[in-house]
């Protein structure tokens, strides 16, 4: 008797979780589904209808899948649209208006939406597995972070399907499917290699040291937006997978990263130049003081103080080409020409401070 007392009380238990689960998509779905067409022109319409009408993190995020899936339709025609950089609010625009998107679309309408509601989400770059087939393009998908976890989520796969499948899947479970480039965004405490992707060995846990996934976002979150290039292009480089199925990924990342390195030396460069011609200016102001005969006069202090801010402007100058040629830019900015007028305008400088010296000597 109490065996089958044991099994009513959990068949009850399962009954009552499946009736919450299922009230709370009641609840969401239908709100989700009718917001007025006049308030999801654009994200940021959308975004402010659902922060308006749901509380929680995953009601928020629940609503924002649920309409992107009823709302988008993939479409192949789109695929001819995307090209590698393309500007992320080109995509999410491209496919508000037509309502139309291929998996790039999706992710980054996903991501728009949730970052917009509050909710930190990445777009994921991989391959997948279909038919226990890998596919043989890349495909875009998202994590996201809700209730003090990361999750998995798929809106390309779902949209047009009656239920979700892909939504807040376990991290276990979509990496049956879905092997991301970079092992950061398999959500496991034990990546999984491509080889291990490939034969189906979907979650061997002994096969690597133990990864700290949570600490490694959180810091990856932080960072700059060249280290994030940078240490993903290293973990993508040493997660096993086949040169021709990363190269374009690589390409992406360490493009992302020469402009920024060559935006940073362009600044550096203009900085420079901004020196130099501040220095000259001052200098060319000491030079007509000069020829005026030194009228009006000036005190020792005013003069060696215009002395110093040219010495100061040559020196800043100096240490901005000197970070431009430890650039890590593959193309670097050549500096040799502004380095020499840098070179001749101190001595110029030594040569007037020593005139100054001998005249005010003598007249003294």
């Amino acid at each position: 008797m109490k065996t089958v007392v044991i099994f009513l009380c959990l068949v009850s238990a399962v009954f009552i979780a499946h009736t919450q689960n299922v009230n709370e998509y009641t609840k969401t779905n239908p709100a989700a589904l009718n917001i007025p067409d006049a308030q999801a022109t654009s994200t940021g319409d959308i975004a402010a209808y659902i922060n308006n009408h749901f509380k929680t993190d995953d009601e928020k995020l629940r609503a924002i899948y649920i309409w992107i899936i009823t709302h988008i339709q993939y479409s192949g025609d789109s695929i001819h649209r995307i090209i590698l950089m393309e500007d992320r609010e080109q995509l999410v625009t491209f496919a508000m208006r037509r309502k139309k998107g291929v998996c790039e679309n999706f992710a980054a309408i996903f991501d728009d939406l949730c970052r917009k509601c509050g909710l930190k989400s990445f777009i994921v770059e991989g391959y997948t597995k279909q038919n226990n087939s890998l596919d043989k393009t890349s495909h875009a998908w998202n994590i996201v972070f809700a209730g003090n976890k990361w999750w998995p989520c798929d809106p390309t796969w779902d949209a047009g399907q009656p239920d979700y499948t892909y939504f807040k899947v376990s991290p276990e479970v979509f990496i049956k499917t879905h092997w991301p480039f970079d092992p950061l965004f398999q959500l496991l405490n034990y990546p999984i290699t491509y080889k291990e992707f490939y034969n189906g060995n979907a979650y061997t846990k002994n096969s690597t040291a133990y990864f700290n996934y949570m600490d490694s976002i959180n810091e990856y979150e932080k960072s700059s937006p060249v280290k994030k290039y940078v240490s993903a292009s290293f973990r993508i480089q040493n997660n096993g997978a086949p040169y021709k199925l990363i190269r374009d990924k690589l390409s992406q990342l360490r493009l992302e990263a020469e402009l920024i390195y060559q935006d940073k030396d362009s600044a550096l460069y203009n900085n420079a130049v901004a020196d130099y011609n501040n220095a000259i200016n001052n200098f060319n102001a000491f030079l007509t003081y000069r020829n005026n005969q030194f009228k009006p006069q000036k005190t020792d202090a005013e003069i060696q103080s215009l002395f110093s801010e040219i010495e100061n402007r040559i020196d800043s100058a100096r240490a901005n080409l000197k970070e431009i040629n430890q650039s890590k830019a593959i193309l670097t900015l050549d500096t040799g020409d502004i380095e020499y007028a840098l070179n001749n305008l101190l001595n110029h400088l030594n040569e007037q401070k020593t005139f100054l010296k001998n005249y005010t000597g003598k007249t003294k």
